[in-house]
């Protein structure tokens, strides 16, 4: 059944075949008739129009034959036409003798013949934006499941596949007279500017001393220590504000449970195809896998602050004593989840999970407390009231009773309503559980749900610990996750209950014993006889410490970036995660100083935290204090003059994930056209992707470097690319990188034409006499030395500077 929205189309495709498209059958004739008379004009034709441009069909099967037998090296005159044409079975469609006969007579010279394909080619590109135009409002009316952005997408592809035709019919070449006058005026003006910098200053003498500048056309790639992945397997669980989705799942936009309240989301999703997967194991149990190049905010006692570093650091630092059992990651602070209206309170709900009976005809209730039975009743309302059912048990029954005067029938308990509706009811002691609702609820509803568990089965040790006892296995997995989701620490284990019956010693059902630690212990109760039982201060929160790091897998794996300010979101069991600056701090230079535009392509790091990270390197300010808003009286006026100094400066920042090649060929010609375009910054090269399915990574990683080299020489602009590097370098002793630690594909070292490595030295040892010194490493340089050069590095300022050998740094200001 065909659409409101198709028909509609199709209505408008039926009104339009009144109207004629664009067309001229005489200026076909006329590319036909004179290649007919001058096959040579066929060179600068093929390259001008395709068979696809004549609107005609019988012209197109007549271009399409001329083409043939050109190509076969035969002559193309009327009688060899015709006899492929008839060999083919296509005269009669391509007009018969007669017609091929009349296209070359009725041309008198074929010298226009090439202004006549330009009116073809005209006139064609005009009904390929008709056709697309309506197939965007096609997409637009009748989406079949695309999202907006989706429909957008294919606007833009549409037109910009028209556009990208322009360049047929270019002369590509040009001759050696031609080329060799254009050097001899290169070097003549070079020598009278007195200067060796023959490219675009990077404001690093030293490197540009060997480069002479970076050179338009050129593919340079900048590759560095690989500690920026955050690769998970697509398995993995990531915590939304709704619940729990897997790695795999997530999409740009999506809302992510926050650490602390801030707001967070996915601001990019980058494939890493298959990796080795780790499972990092904590001190409570909770674990989590993740690939050894994945970032980790860990704190040790001895550390004046939090550091950043990998899975592969951490696997290091634990096969030394002074860090094992010593390393710990932060608690989330709870403050996520959904606020929803639920079916029954929640703490009420925890204290039946505890000791309620969800069987029978009625909910019953037992507890020896009054304390408790008098604030259960009180919360129940006034609908209900508990009636004693004899020892320590009570029945949840309605105040007026079922039958009520003047109504037929037995009114409906809503509590035993509710309840089934959770499917709790008819549930056993060993079968109970926490509703998933209610764990994906706001922070208050958690708390209140895990308040009514511990006020019926939790109590307090006489060190301070909070325990919790049930036989269901489930119940017990649900305390834990509820306890850690409010920031606390749990662990569980099994006890095998025994009891004595009639003198004989038995076995009762296994129970599950969770141990809590959390930063507010009082707040885990409501009634004020276990609230007076709690240790007012503990001497030390218990925190997630990391106990093992082992090798488990490979699978297909993924990073994220997220838009916290921190970086960090939260992964399986409530584990708190984490998720370039020579490439940036050079392009900060040829747009401030050199007053020329820039296009940074970050799908590594979002827009606006690089644009923040410019902000503390230009204004020499501690990363810290930009991220933290933490800026002191004396900061303000350098960040006030660092903001005067980049405004309506030519950088352009798309942070979109996951383009290809043509995507950003397509968004760099459209920044050349409005505002021109002097550098390319790529951040970073195996983050791009390529539409078609590739046989493996390394053909596709060959295919994304050619397309830059491509985008390179089309622009006529340096191009930089940011790449990791293999982990192999790691276990060698000598650490500084080489052409082979290159990730992934060869032909990233064919391609380029200069190869920059960065090493620090105090990276890689703690006690390094080159502190805050990098060493730039010039690997291939195609039209120049190689070799190396220094930079100070200010690591507060994520900021790279010129070094000078007696210590000093240079300021770098921008004058």
């Amino acid at each position: 059944m065909t659409s409101p929205a198709t028909s509609d189309i199709t209505k408008d495709r039926s009104h339009q075949s009144f109207k004629v498209p664009p067309h001229s059958v005489p200026a076909e004739q006329s590319v036909l008739g004179g290649l007919l008379l001058d096959n040579r004009a066929w060179d600068e034709i093929s390259e001008q129009l395709s068979e696809e441009d004549f609107y005609r069909k019988d012209h197109r099967l007549i271009f399409r034959a001329i083409g043939s037998l050109i190509n076969e090296g035969r002559p193309c005159d009327v009688i060899t036409l015709s006899e492929w044409l008839d060999k083919s079975g296509l005269l009669n469609e391509a007009g018969g003798h007669d017609y091929l006969a009349a296209l070359a007579e009725n041309i008198p010279s074929a010298a226009n013949v090439k202004s006549y394909a330009g009116i073809v080619r005209e006139s064609s590109v005009l009904r390929q934006v008709i056709d697309t135009g309506y197939d965007i409002a096609g997409a637009g009316l009748n989406p079949e499941g695309r999202t907006s952005e989706q429909v957008l997408d294919f606007a833009e592809s549409s037109v910009f596949r028209i556009a990208e035709q322009e360049s047929r019919g270019r002369r590509n070449y040009r001759s050696i007279t031609t080329l060799l006058t254009a050097a001899l005026d290169k070097v003549d003006e070079l020598y009278r500017s007195n200067s060796h910098i023959t490219g675009i200053e990077t404001g690093y003498k030293d490197f540009d001393e060997m480069t002479a500048g970076l050179q338009k056309s050129d593919l340079v790639i900048v590759a560095g220590r690989p500690s920026m992945g955050k690769a998970q397997p697509l398995d993995a669980k990531i915590r939304t504000q709704d619940g729990w989705k897997t790695m795999g799942d997530l999409r740009m936009g999506d809302r992510l449970a926050s650490v602390d309240g801030r707001p967070s989301r996915v601001a990019g999703v980058f494939p890493q195809g298959t990796r080795d997967i780790y499972r990092i194991t904590f001190s409570d149990g909770r674990s989590t896998e993740v690939c050894d190049e994945h970032l980790w905010k860990v704190h040790h006692r001895l550390w004046d602050k939090a550091r950043t570093i990998s899975t592969a650091k951490i696997s290091e630092l634990l096969t030394r004593k002074r860090y094992q059992d010593r390393l710990w990651i932060d608690h989330c602070s709870g403050d996520f989840g959904a606020s929803r209206s639920l079916p029954v309170e929640p703490w009420v709900l925890g204290l039946l999970l505890g000791d309620g009976n969800l069987k029978g005809s009625a909910v019953r209730f037992s507890s020896a407390s009054q304390e408790l039975l008098d604030t259960f009743a009180e919360s129940l309302g006034a609908g209900y009231q508990l009636r004693a059912a004899g020892g320590y048990d009570y029945r949840v029954v309605q105040s007026g009773g079922a039958h009520r005067v003047g109504q037929q029938g037995v009114s409906p308990n809503l509590l035993m309503e509710a309840l089934k509706s959770l499917s709790l009811w008819e549930t056993g002691a060993e079968s109970k559980f926490v509703p998933e609702c209610y764990k994906n609820a706001d922070k208050s509803t958690r708390l209140a749900l895990l308040r009514g568990l511990l006020d019926t089965d939790g109590w307090i040790e006489a060190w301070g610990s909070i325990r919790f006892a049930t036989v269901s296995r489930q119940l017990a997995d649900d305390v834990v996750e509820l306890a850690r989701s409010l920031g606390g620490w749990a662990t569980k284990r099994v006890r095998q209950n025994r009891y004595t019956y009639k003198g004989e010693r038995r076995t009762g059902r296994d129970a599950w014993v969770v141990n809590i630690h959390y930063s507010r212990p009082r707040d885990l109760f409501t009634l004020p006889a276990k609230q007076d039982r709690v240790i007012p201060k503990i001497k030390r929160q218990r925190m997630p410490v990391i106990k093992s790091v082992e090798w488990v897998r490979k699978a297909p794996a993924q990073c994220i970036s997220v838009t916290h300010p921190d970086n960090l979101y939260i992964t399986d069991d409530y584990v708190v995660t984490h998720n370039t600056a020579f490439a940036i701090n050079i392009a900060e230079h040829v747009a401030i100083k050199g007053e020329k535009s820039v296009a940074i392509f970050s799908m590594e790091m979002p827009g606006e935290q690089l644009a923040m990270r410019m902000l503390g390197s230009l204004s020499r300010i501690d990363q810290q204090k930009i991220r933290t808003g933490n800026i002191g009286e004396d900061d303000w006026p350098r960040l006030t003059a660092t903001l005067t100094m980049m405004q309506n400066r030519k950088m352009f920042i798309d942070d979109a994930g996951g383009l290809t090649p043509s995507e950003v060929r397509s968004r760099c010609r459209r920044i050349k056209r409005e505002h021109g375009l002097d550098m390319v910054i790529v951040d970073y090269l195996q983050l791009m992707q390529m539409p078609e399915n590739s046989e493996n990574r390394a053909t596709e990683l060959s295919a994304i470097s050619r397309g830059l080299k491509s985008l390179a020489k089309e622009l006529n602009v340096p191009v930089i690319a940011l790449s990791q590097l293999n982990r192999s370098l790691e276990q060698r002793d000598n650490k500084r990188p080489r052409m082979s630690d290159l990730r992934e594909s060869g032909a990233i070292e064919q391609d380029a034409d200069v190869i920059v490595f960065i090493y620090r030295d105090e990276v890689y040892n703690e006690d390094s006499q080159d502190k805050g010194k990098a060493e730039i490493i010039i690997s291939k340089q195609r039209n120049g030395p190689i070799g190396e050069c220094f930079l100070a590095f200010r690591g507060q300022y994520t900021r790279f500077e010129n070094y000078i050998d007696d210590s000093r740094f240079s300021t770098g200001d921008y004058g």
